[in-house]
């Protein structure tokens, strides 16, 4: 019998925290994916709301990446996130925020 060396568990104990959350991204990319087609992200969809076209058509998969893209792209700079929210929060009907309006969506509550 020979015993596993110490350095051999730890790099066992590393792949195992890599492993763990790499499914999990996995994971969660699978769950947007499955969503995305009903203007729902995970996040809107644990709290019941969900993203429809002004006109009240259901957003589909491409409406809603496409402004998920916008989001994401605009939160990477400190500016255009700080310009999300601003919009988000002076809007006075809809609450429409950056991305709502290259979109053309809205959030409702389901």
């Amino acid at each position: 019998m020979e015993y596993a060396t110490p350095v051999r568990r730890l790099f066992a104990n590393v792949l195992d925290w890599v492993l763990f959350f790499l499914t999990l991204v996995i994971g969660y990319i699978i769950w947007w994916l499955i969503v995305l087609g009903r203007g729902q992200t995970p996040g809107k969809q644990l709290l019941g709301i969900r993203a429809i076209k002004r006109d009240g058509d259901l957003s589909g998969w491409g409406n809603t990446f496409v402004r998920e893209v916008v989001k994401t792209v605009a939160h990477w700079f400190v500016i255009g996130f700080f310009a999300d929210v601003i919009l988000l929060l002076t809007d006075d009907d809809e609450h429409r925020s950056l991305s709502d309006r290259v979109a053309d969506t809205v959030v409702v509550r389901t």
